[in-house]
């Protein structure tokens, strides 16, 4: 009896582990830095409230800081999660991020003098795992453009002109 047991034991072991197959490794995550908003928070001079009237953004908070000349704007979702948040030093956009409903973030790009995107860029889908990587300049994609699948594999490039016009979409 002991030896049928223990027959069962190894025999469900190795049936479960075969059954497993390629787990799916979780996507590293891009989130809201609370340290740098609390920052941010504690630092301002003055602070308001505005309400919005659209789906993806139910209120603005404003935090202002006359030392330095900065403004931030976070906009929330009706339930509280950050969707996006834009810092202006001097009138001009220093900082940009948006995020999705869980946190994540969709997009990490720089921004040149005058606020608009500029330079790589990465987009991440809502589940952390790479979209798209290419370049912007002053505010517009520009040359290739790589998409990924879920998993992360490579799966096209778009070619885009000066003007963000798509010219080309092939597979390397």
């Amino acid at each position: 009896m002991k030896n049928i047991l223990e027959l069962l034991f190894l025999a469900s072991f190795f049936f479960a582990a075969g059954c497993t197959g390629k787990k799916k490794e979780p996507h590293p995550t891009l989130t809201l830095n609370t340290k740098m908003l609390d920052s941010i928070k504690q630092h301002s001079d003055s602070t308001y409230e505005k309400p919005y009237n659209r789906t993806d953004w139910v209120t603005a908070e404003y935090f202002i800081s006359k030392k330095d000349s900065t403004i931030t704007q976070i906009m929330k979702d009706s339930f509280g999660a950050v969707r996006q948040i834009i810092i202006e030093k001097a009138k001009r956009k220093v900082y940009v991020a948006r995020f999705y409903p869980n946190g994540q973030q969709q997009l990490k790009v720089k921004l040149d003098a005058f606020g608009q995107y500029d330079g790589d860029a990465e987009l991440y889908r809502q589940d952390g795992s790479l979209n798209r990587t290419g370049v912007f300049k002053g505010g517009t994609q520009v040359g290739p453009w790589k998409n990924y699948d879920e998993n992360g594999s490579y799966t096209f490039t778009q070619e885009f002109d000066e003007n963000g016009q798509e010219i080309d979409k092939y597979k390397e």
